[in-house]
């Protein structure tokens, strides 16, 4: 089969690393691709929202499969136009993706449905927002009911920065028309937990669960990033809470979706709260999250791409998915500055001193070829650095030497990832 990936991260990467073993995988293409994908996959350049180009490209090289990766070409509907041209595709349709591209719907889908999540209300107009926040008890969470890149989330713990981000989003609009509703909900404090899970229609096979690392810096402070690190599965965490999140928050989403008509492919991302043994749901993704791919497909024992076509074919109840018995870990590095302002395209050394096997791999995210075939780091996150190991803590030791080794001008990583981990027994 001839597969192509849409995407540039460091998701893609991983993906792109994986179907590119399957016996299944003749030839493997990416669009766009970056400095690591290339090893693996033919990398064509083009614009990923130029849907006419794309489909010049998958019918001039006969392309029998589609994978889609970040969630903006599936909020714009390219598993449906792929559809039109009768060429089978990994993803949610448009009318699915709404549980991502919109924070408002998928608070009130919650709410009709009876799935856990944090009180809320919800806002289009600004002052009866700040009217709102006048009389409510702090901490709060501000989302942008939008699609902000993992930015769009704010937990706020005063009045006056309440009005500053409902200013910035509503007003001053810094996240485009993302800000134009929000969402004011409860805060829940408690251990984030992500359930991806691969849904056919009606069959669902949960992956191994994990948990992304979301804030700038050590011991979750500062902003909000599109994650910092990963890790999987998520040691000590007691059974009975697996089987809560399966029949509290998966089955009943599915239910919900069958009964509203909505036809779901793909990845459901059930990203949760455990607050004292309770499961909350916090967002809905409609794909795979990155960090939360690299170890989750690392770990991944069976055929990729075997396991996507029987999801898009509806044959997850006759698939088996096996995983290796291990921990695998993220670390993400990235531009100083981000997730605002950075400098880009600094080269970044001692890539070929790195010797990467079965239990160490570096997937890049934001990386190009400059003239002279150097790699730079061109995005905010760069590389995700992952290592595995039966040991949960040896996987840890070995991905911070790797990452340590690692050198450009203005780069950074957390250095705690996976530091909550003795906290989930």
């Amino acid at each position: 089969m001839k597969i192509l990936i849409l995407g540039s991260g460091g998701r893609e990467h991983a993906l792109s690393w994986a179907i590119s073993k399957s016996p299944l995988c003749k030839k493997l293409f990416c669009i766009p691709g970056n400095a690591g994908i290339k090893d693996v996959a033919e990398c064509i350049d083009i614009n990923i929202n130029n849907f006419n180009s794309i489909k010049q490209f998958i019918k001039k090289e006969k392309i029998d499969f589609v994978i889609v990766g970040p969630e903006d070409p599936l909020v714009n509907g390219i598993v449906d136009k792929l559809n039109k041209i009768k060429i089978k595709a990994f993803g949610p349709n448009k009318k699915a993706s709404i549980l991502e591209s919109s924070k408002s719907f998928t608070k009130d889908f919650c709410k009709k449905h009876n799935i856990p999540t944090a009180e809320y209300k919800k806002f289009k107009n600004f002052t009866n927002a700040i009217s709102y926040i006048q009389k409510i008890k702090y901490p709060i969470v501000i989302k942008a009911s939008g699609l902000a890149a993992g930015k769009g989330v704010f937990i706020v713990k005063k009045k006056l920065e309440a009005e500053k981000v409902l200013k910035n989003l509503m007003l001053k609009k810094n996240l485009g028309n993302s800000g134009k509703e929000v969402v004011i909900e409860d805060y829940l404090e408690g251990e984030e937990i992500s359930c991806l899970s691969l849904v056919d229609g009606k069959n669902y096979i949960p992956l191994l669960l994990s948990q992304d690392h979301k804030k700038i810096y050590e011991k979750d402070k500062g902003p909000n990033t599109g994650g910092m690190g990963a890790y999987c599965p998520l040691p000590y965490l007691k059974k009975n809470i697996t089987n809560k999140i399966k029949k509290e928050i998966i089955e009943p989403t599915i239910k919900a979706l069958d009964k509203e008509k909505i036809y779901f492919n793909g990845i459901l991302y059930a990203g949760l709260m455990l607050v004292k043994e309770k499961i909350y749901l916090i967002e809905y993704n409609v794909r795979f999250g990155d960090p939360e791919c690299q170890p989750l497909i690392f770990l991944l024992k069976s055929d990729l791409l075997k396991i996507l076509i029987n999801c898009v074919n509806k044959k997850l109840n006759k698939t088996i998915i096996k995983w290796k018995k291990e921990y695998a870990l993220t670390v993400v590095m990235v531009n100083k500055g981000y997730p605002g302002k950075y400098k880009k395209n600094n080269i970044i050394k001692n890539l070929n001193l790195i010797k990467e096997d079965m239990n160490t791999k570096i997937f890049h995210s934001g990386t190009s070829l400059d003239t002279k075939n150097n790699i730079i780091a061109t995005g905010g996150r760069v590389l995700s650095v992952t290592s595995k190991n039966k040991n949960f803590n040896i996987a840890k030791k070995k991905v911070y030497e790797v990452v340590r080794r690692l050198k450009w001008k203005n780069s950074f990583f957390r250095k705690d990832i996976g530091y909550r981990a003795k906290k989930l027994k």
